[in-house]
């Protein structure tokens, strides 16, 4: 709750927006960016899958980018979010959250977590804390996170809780995976059932 409310503080309702482009890939995306950067900020928020890439910033460059997109006939679609997430306009927040992240006591995890900042795996507590400030503004890299997973022969994945958005975007990145997504205590059966 402290974490949503810091970043809906950081940047007032109206002012900033996400946006979801479908089709493109990063570099491309970059080189549209860069034409509208000079007036606000406007960064890629989330590498989901290959041809899916959202972005985030001021909404007067988000608006912008999406006519550059249009004229270059690229699909993008204006995500309905009360906030920039995942972009330099959180950086308030983050400063909000460093100290509550920092007061409490971390212990070593028995497994690694894989980092949306680094997209690499770590089981430091100091690094775990300072990475879930960082995530506040920086970039989700899903789709690297997975391919660094499938290197390190990893091949199952289970997503746990409402919606399956995760396990669609694994079976994008993934071709060859088991996937599956936990809903509900029938899922729980379903899924020992197939093991």
């Amino acid at each position: 709750f402290e974490r949503g409310k810091a970043m809906q503080e950081a940047v007032p309702v109206g002012k900033g927006g996400m946006l979801a482009i479908l089709g493109t890939e990063t570099e491309e995306i970059n080189k549209f960016i860069s034409e509208v950067k000079i007036k606000g900020v406007c960064e890629i928020a989330n590498d989901n899958a290959p041809g899916q890439i959202i972005v985030s910033g001021n909404i007067g460059s988000i608006e912008d980018l999406q006519k550059i997109l249009k004229k270059n006939k690229k699909k993008s679609i204006a995500l309905p979010v009360s906030a920039p997430f995942h972009c330099s306009l959180m950086n308030i927040a983050a400063d909000k959250m460093k100290d509550k992240i920092n007061s409490v006591e971390f212990k070593k995890p028995t497994f690694e977590v894989v980092s949306n900042v680094t997209s690499k795996p770590t089981n430091d507590p100091l690094k775990i804390k300072q990475l879930l400030i960082e995530q506040i503004y920086s970039k989700v890299r899903w789709r690297e996170i997975i391919l660094h997973m499938s290197e390190n022969k990893i091949n199952d994945f289970i997503e746990v809780g409402p919606g399956k958005v995760l396990t669609g975007l694994t079976k994008r990145i993934l071709t060859n995976t088991n996937s599956f997504s936990i809903n509900s205590i029938d899922d729980i059966k379903n899924l020992n059932n197939e093991s």
